[in-house]
């Protein structure tokens, strides 16, 4: 008489033991990379928004005749956004800043400040103009990742840093 072995595969299909860690493991990846997004987005939008305020602030010296009455050069000016600016290192020498005066209001449009390859094609520029001049001034901030899984923006430079910037358009009081 031939013996039958019985077949594995049943106990093998209700046998649950590890099945969670390979459920974890199939799932980790997505998940983790999901988490790492959301942590990334959220530095990056929490610098966006300090750069946008510090211009903000930093421009008003311009518009009421501050910055004409002290002679405040491009250097004192990017001090002045990066003072604002909490927590942010190298913020002076990385931070890029164009004040223009623009002769027609219709006609002010902003920078591209990165070219097709991701080089940096920013002339800093700082015209505060005179009195009822109007003014666009940018910042731009080369913001490096804090989780290089993936790019989140199409504009970057070509060491892989986002750019975030800032602009303000506004009128100088008379003066």
């Amino acid at each position: 008489m031939m013996r039958r072995f019985p077949s594995p595969l049943p106990h093998l299909v209700r046998d649950k033991n590890g099945a969670a860690a390979i459920e974890f493991a199939i799932l980790a990846l997505p998940l983790f990379m999901l988490i790492f997004g959301i942590l990334e987005l959220a530095a990056m939008f929490f610098v966006d928004t300090a750069l946008d305020a510090a211009v903000h602030k930093s421009a008003r010296l311009i518009r009421t005749g501050q910055a004409a009455e002290k002679a405040t050069s491009l250097a004192m000016f990017k001090q002045a956004v990066c003072e604002d600016m909490v927590y942010l290192l190298n913020c002076e020498s990385k931070l890029l800043v164009v004040a223009n005066v623009v002769s027609d209001i219709s006609t002010a449009a902003g920078l591209m400040p990165a070219d097709s390859d991701g080089n940096v094609k920013i002339t800093e520029n700082f015209n505060i103009g005179y009195g009822s001049d109007y003014i666009l001034v940018q910042a731009f901030l080369p913001w490096s990742p804090v989780v290089k899984l993936y790019s989140l923006s199409s504009q970057t430079f070509v060491d892989g840093s986002y750019v975030l910037g800032a602009a303000v358009l506004f009128r100088n009081e008379p003066f």
